[in-house]
């Protein structure tokens, strides 16, 4: 009962106004009757009606010109406070009179509409182009729906707003603005689920009732449910494309507020729309990110195999001929053959080992799983372990090393270090002709120290010398030695990781240096210098 009191009252106010704007407009005219003519009580009456139908519809606007009409006729028109007309012009005007005020009616109302809907689109317009703004400046999925929940809720004033999207057959927040949904209450993930599924909008009042279950495909459903003592009105519209859903919008008035009217669920229609076009340009350049790391995987898998299957196959090949040729029965083989042999199986088996070991590291380079293990210790102890492992490759080259006594400590991951020294020699010795000479000098620079590796070989043509460092990357000339084109690469991670930088120079008299520096670190006080073990 309660309910229809309040509806009747809600369709009955806007008479109630109009009967209280004419019947205010006559009690004031009655003391100037004697003062006014017939066309002065014309003109007042139709300005009453057309206020009266400013804030109202054509029903209660056409209501108030018959009131008036009637008000008019009994009394201001002559015999007064009857219903009777003496002449017959105070009849044309009266009729007169309610035709004028039953247009004006419709015309003020018409023109009231179409303001208040333009002034609507406006808003519509302003608001959807400020969410268009925001969606276009921020990259992450999260941050786009976070943005469009804030604007909801902006909007329409509300209490809560989140958006629930699938993940894997469970709806789950993941933007939400006010109070947090309570998840538990009943039949809400029922409801969600069902709007989702059926890409219908759904309701769950605020009410006692017993639930019911949702109606008819194609009408508005609505559930009944008890959130106990902070019940809430929900609105909820499924978030989808023309090609599959992909969650729901969950909306919450204020305690108080009236419900969504067609307008409003049209606007939020709208925003629902704007999120699904969201998630799906997120996901499908997610899609898009994935099919490019693929592509990228399958580039590195091929390059990797184009570029060191020679490299394998070479230490391969020398060891299974050495090993087969110490196998081969009835061949006595001296002494010094034999030697011979199973020298050339261990430096292949040590070529082979450097080679796997440097794709090793060139996989945790790309990867970003590179952590360098630093530590205190003194350069030189790097550079003569370098020189020592490198003792094979720069045999038949002449090698002077420069390195000041007086360099700090440094604080670097010595093996890795070791290892970036020991691929600038071999690259120096294997693009160098025999007998040429190879330079390793070292010295403080700045607030680094630098170190520089020069021969005198081929060097690199104008243009290239950064992209030697390229993983795969081989300069395309003749007579050049074969290599994989991951050792300077190797290089540049390794260095980079230690916060340095690396770059190649060419030199006037032919011949190539390559140049790094590692950072001088203070990091508390540097304790005395690791010795290393030469031979490691």
């Amino acid at each position: 009962m309660a309910a229809l009191s309040r509806l009747n009252w809600r369709a009955l106010r806007p008479y109630v106004l109009s009967l209280l704007y004419v019947a205010a407009a006559t009690v004031v005219l009655l003391p100037v009757r004697p003062f006014l003519n017939i066309l002065d009580f014309t003109l007042i009456y139709l300005i009453v009606i057309t206020v009266a139908s400013l804030r109202t519809t054509t029903g209660p606007g056409i209501f108030a010109s018959l009131v008036a009409f009637v008000l008019f006729d009994f009394f201001f028109v002559p015999p007064y406070y009857t219903v009777t007309v003496a002449r017959p012009d105070h009849v044309l005007a009266l009729f007169v009179f309610l035709g004028i005020a039953v247009t004006v009616t419709q015309l003020v109302v018409r023109l009231r509409a179409r303001t208040e809907e333009a002034l609507r689109s406006g808003r519509r317009t302003a608001v959807l182009y400020d969410l268009s703004t925001a969606l276009i400046g921020e990259a992450g999925l999260d941050q786009m729906l976070q943005a469009i929940v804030d604007r909801v809720s902006d909007v329409f004033a509300l209490e809560t707003c989140a958006i629930l999207l699938d993940e894997d057959g469970t709806l789950r927040p993941r933007a939400t603005v006010g109070k947090p949904l309570d998840r538990s209450a009943p039949n809400l993930a029922d409801v969600a689920t069902w709007v989702l599924e059926k890409r219908q909008p759904a309701g769950i009042r605020r009410t006692r009732a017993r639930i019911r279950p949702p109606g008819p495909p194609g009408a508005q459903a609505t559930w009944n449910f008890t959130q106990g003592r902070r019940d809430r009105d929900l609105f909820l519209l499924p978030v989808a494309t023309t090609q599959r859903s992909l969650g729901v919008l969950v909306v919450a008035r204020r305690p108080g507020e009236p419900p969504l009217d067609d307008d409003q669920v049209q606007l939020l229609g709208t925003f629902a729309n704007q999120a699904a076009l969201a998630i799906e340009r997120s996901l499908l350049t997610e899609e898009q990110n994935r099919a490019e790391i693929l592509a990228r995987s399958d580039e590195l898998k091929s390059a990797l195999l184009s570029a060191v299957s020679h490299d394998l196959r070479t230490p391969l090949a020398s060891i299974k001929a050495s090993a087969t040729s110490l196998l081969q029965p009835g061949i006595a083989w001296t002494e010094d053959d034999r030697r011979e042999l199973l020298g050339a199986i261990d430096e292949e088996t040590d070529r082979l080992n450097r080679l796997v070991a440097n794709l090793l590291d060139l996989s945790r380079i790309e990867g970003g799983a590179l952590r360098p293990e630093l530590g205190w210790y003194d350069l030189v102890e790097a550079v003569d372990a370098a020189v020592e492992r490198a003792r094979a490759p720069l045999a038949g080259h002449t090698l002077d090393v420069t390195v000041p006594d007086d360099l700090p400590a440094l604080q670097f991951d010595f093996v890795k270090v070791v290892q970036v020294l020991v691929n600038l020699l071999e690259n120096a010795a294997r693009y160098s002709p025999p007998g040429s000479r190879i330079t390793l000098a070292a010295g403080r620079r700045d607030d680094a120290v630098e170190v520089a590796v020069s021969d005198e070989g081929l060097g690199v043509p104008p243009g290239e010398e950064q992209r030697i460092f390229d993983k795969f990357y081989r300069v395309q000339e003749r007579n050049r030695p074969p290599g994989s084109g991951i050792g300077l690469a190797i290089c540049r991670g390794f260095v980079e990781a230690h916060g340095g930088r690396i770059w190649a120079e060419r030199r006037a008299d032919n011949g190539l240096t390559v140049r790094f520096t590692l950072p001088l670190r203070v990091e508390g006080p540097a304790p005395t210098p690791v010795a290393r073990d030469t031979a490691r």
